[in-house]
């Protein structure tokens, strides 16, 4: 008799992975939106959501709301930030420059950006 085992194996998003999820807004939500995976919302547990960033809507904070949590089972993943262009990425650098704890996205952006400019100017 052959038993099947279900494989529990989450796979975690990494920083910098782009996504669509829904955004809510003081409860009520306004729509799927592109974001950016910042990392986990408590390094501890996987299971409890990533920290996203609504880079469409502009510079990541809370005010305006264009950062905010996705549980693990809401995004859908569309690409990572190297399949940017230059332009988007210098912008998307350009705002994180300021924001604390995202170190991670703004090495790989940066990291793509300079790929980029290199391939440009030939070099």
């Amino acid at each position: 008799m052959t038993v099947a085992t279900a494989s529990t194996t989450q796979t975690v998003l990494e920083p910098g992975t782009v996504v669509r999820t829904p955004r809510y807004v003081e409860g009520k939500h306004t729509g799927v939106r592109k974001a950016i995976v910042l990392g986990l919302w408590s390094e501890n547990d996987p299971k409890a959501g990533y920290r996203v960033w609504f880079y469409t809507l502009g510079a990541p904070s809370f005010a305006p709301r264009t950062l905010g949590m996705a549980f693990v089972t809401e995004p859908t993943v569309v690409g990572t930030v190297e399949n940017m262009s230059e332009r988007t990425l210098l912008r998307l650098y350009l705002w994180l420059r300021d924001h604390n704890g995202d170190a991670a996205v703004r090495y790989r952006i940066q990291k793509a950006g300079l790929r980029l400019r290199a391939l440009r100017r030939g070099q």
